[in-house]
């Protein structure tokens, strides 16, 4: 099973030819899962369904952050919350409320079951960098908040923390302390380069394991954009 998640940095940048990338990229990688931050929702567009369309897959959205925000059109009332994207229909899904800071605005976990035995919890916690009491106390709640679904549990997105960060203590063992970093964009001329913020981790016992984990949509085209501001993070799951 191969998940791979990616925060799409809402319509920023050049969004068509960003959006362009990101289903090309992902159609390369082929993945059964795809866990999606700062999907971008409003009237005449929508990241997860367009990506889901161009690459046959379920969408299951949890729209969140609603805002204006700027378009070539001009301002349009938006959301940019998470998103699921699967080879098989997300049938039992299920929307956690989080703590968040007044100068963040709303924060929420989705979770989902993707087989009898394994779970997806995808996150985006807060990036104030001020912040990292809030994001221990997010993650906690996401946590909790699957406490009661029975399965492994994979834990995958934006944490805008490094692994070996101390708001992510309760992942300890479970993250890649030697990730590549996940920052990136938006133009091969403004490139950034950063820790691993995006993450994807296998709690709980079972027959599933990470076999590897890898970034992609990591290179810019020939004009210089990337995918998104963040590359994607793939991780390969095989049964024992």
């Amino acid at each position: 099973m191969r998940i791979v998640t990616l925060n799409t940095w809402k319509n920023e940048g050049h969004y068509a030819t960003r959006l362009r990338l990101m289903a090309e990229g992902l159609a390369t990688l082929d993945p059964d899962v795809v866990c999606l931050q700062e999907a971008f929702s409003a009237k005449g567009f929508d990241t997860a369904a367009t990506l889901g369309m161009s690459l046959g897959l379920h969408v299951a959205a949890q729209p969140a952050r609603a805002k204006p925000r700027r378009t070539p059109e001009g301002w349009i009332e938006s959301t940019s919350g998470l998103a699921l994207l699967s080879r098989t229909p997300v049938t039992d899904t299920f929307r956690i409320t989080l703590s968040s800071d007044p100068r963040d605005g709303e924060r929420i976990a989705q979770l989902a079951r993707l087989a009898p035995d394994i779970l997806v919890l995808n996150l985006h916690l807060t990036h104030l960098s001020a912040a990292s009491p809030v994001r221990a106390r997010q993650l906690a709640e996401a946590l909790d908040g699957a406490r009661s679904w029975d399965g492994q549990l994979i834990v995958a997105g934006d944490l805008n923390a490094a692994a070996d960060a101390p708001e992510l203590a309760i992942l300890e063992g479970h993250l890649d302390p030697n990730a590549p970093g996940t920052l990136q964009g938006p133009r091969a001329d403004r490139a950034r380069t950063g820790p691993a913020i995006d993450h994807v981790a296998l709690l709980r016992p079972g027959r599933w394991r990470i076999a590897r984990r890898f970034n992609a949509l990591d290179q810019p085209d020939t004009d210089g954009w990337f995918a998104s501001d963040h590359a994607a993070v793939v991780a390969d799951l095989v049964c024992d």
